[in-house]
C-alpha cells in the first residue's frame, strides 16, 4: 500500500484568481472611499479603536455577587440546579462565586466573573469574554442606516 500517484486538487485558472483579486481591490478602494466621506467607518480596524484596559474596567463597575444573583423561578425543576451552579462559576479561576464575592458583569453577554480574575484578563489586551467570545463592551452604532445597508452588502 502506498499513496496515490494522482492529484486531487482543482486548479483555478490564473485569470479568475486575478479577477477576483481585482474585485477585492475595487471593493476596498469603494469602501475606502466612503469612509473618508464619512458614510462607513473604515474597512481595517486599527489598534487605536480597541479601548484601553482602564476604560473597560471604568466601564464594568464591580458589584457583589449578591446583587447578580436572580431569584428563583416557578415550575424550575431540579435539574435547573445544575445548570445554575455551573453559571455560577467563574471560567478564569474555576472557583464557585461565593454571595460576598465580588464581580464584574460583561456587557454583552452578561457573564460575571471575579474582579481580580477579568482584571487580568482585560489586563492581557484581552477584549471578548473568557467563555463565550463575545466582546466586553456593547459598540457603540457610530455609522447610519446607509452605511450599515452598505456593509451588509459588501
Amino acid at each position: 500500500m502506498g499513496f496515490p500517484l494522482v492529484c486531487y486538487c482543482v486548479a483555478i485558472p490564473k485569470p479568475v484568481i486575478a479577477f477576483c483579486k481585482l474585485v477585492a481591490a475595487v471593493r476596498d478602494a469603494f469602501l475606502l472611499l466612503l469612509s473618508l466621506v464619512g458614510l462607513c467607518r473604515s474597512p481595517r480596524r486599527s489598534v487605536d479603536d480597541a479601548p484601553l484596559p482602564e476604560e473597560v474596567k471604568e466601564r464594568l463597575p464591580a458589584v457583589e455577587f449578591s446583587l447578580l444573583a436572580r431569584p428563583a423561578k416557578q415550575g424550575c425543576h431540579d435539574g435547573d440546579d445544575d445548570v445554575a451552579a455551573a453559571a455560577a462559576t467563574c471560567i478564569v479561576c474555576l472557583e464557585r462565586l461565593r454571595a460576598a464575592d465580588e464581580v464584574r458583569r460583561l456587557g454583552n453577554c452578561a457573564h460575571a466573573f471575579h474582579r481580580g480574575c477579568i482584571d487580568g484578563w482585560i489586563d492581557l489586551g484581552r477584549t471578548t469574554c473568557p467563555l463565550c467570545r463575545s466582546h466586553l463592551l456593547p459598540r457603540a452604532r457610530r455609522d447610519g442606516p446607509l452605511a450599515s445597508l452598505l456593509t451588509r452588502v459588501w
